[in-house]
């Protein structure tokens, strides 16, 4: 097959496709080009006028949901809303990217298995920026007094590995829960329940009390007095 005289988006998008569906099932290691190329119903030197090879459509295709991930960020970190509506309108659209793109999930698992080389390439580029974004989404809560004090560092970590997990261990949630596949439904009551998990603590605490955590265990207020 001849190389295209123009970016064809419908074939770089089968290859995508393709690629994030085998590197998912096989790892990257598993994957040949010829397999992805069978797959995506093209020749193979297209794979390599697109991408230049099986490790730069690899990398796209974590370039692309990191990309997608910074691009929600944006959209949901800015405007006068409070921490907590920020916060809140970006896990819902996280949680509605990730638990509908399940192959993205295996394939961060089976390369961190791996040792997670080449995802600290991606990483590099976007990782760290978004990390940072959400970071100071935080940080501003905190300088409000819509948050309590926090480990700033870990918290961006802990709230988007929240979501992820859902994916990761989907085949048990589905025999634990029977939510087999996970419709608009589930992803709103998922993206409810981490905000309000992570926001306020399965103790009840309240994090709009200028930063104060307000102890409803009485036996502990009284510990607290006596001492």
């Amino acid at each position: 097959m001849a190389r295209p005289r123009t970016d064809d988006s419908a074939a770089r998008a089968k290859i995508s496709a393709a690629g994030e569906e085998l590197f998912a099932a096989r790892g990257y290691a598993g994957t040949a080009v010829r397999d992805i190329a069978e797959k995506a119903g093209v020749n193979g030197a297209m794979i390599h006028y697109y991408f230049r090879s099986k490790e730069g459509l690899y990398r796209a295709i974590l370039e692309s949901a990191a990309s997608r991930v910074r691009e929600m960020l944006v959209e949901t970190t800015g405007g006068d809303l409070s921490t907590k509506d920020r916060l809140a309108r970006f896990v819902e659209a996280y949680a509605a990217y990730i638990l509908s793109h399940p192959n993205l999930a295996r394939i961060l698992y089976r390369e961190m298995l791996a040792g997670g080389g080449r995802l600290i390439k991606v990483a590099q580029k976007y990782a760290v920026t978004n990390y940072t974004i959400l970071r100071e989404t935080m940080a501003e809560g905190v300088r409000r007094g819509e948050l309590r004090k926090i480990d700033i560092d870990l918290a961006p970590i802990s709230l988007m590995g929240m979501v992820v997990v859902f994916q990761l261990v989907r085949p048990i949630i589905a025999v634990v829960l029977g939510e087999g596949k996970y419709d608009e439904r589930f992803i709103k009551r998922l993206s409810v329940h981490t905000v309000d998990l992570f926001l306020n603590g399965a103790a009840g605490f309240s994090n709009t009390d200028n930063g104060s955590r307000k102890d409803k265990n009485p036996a502990r207020r009284r510990a607290k007095v006596i001492s």
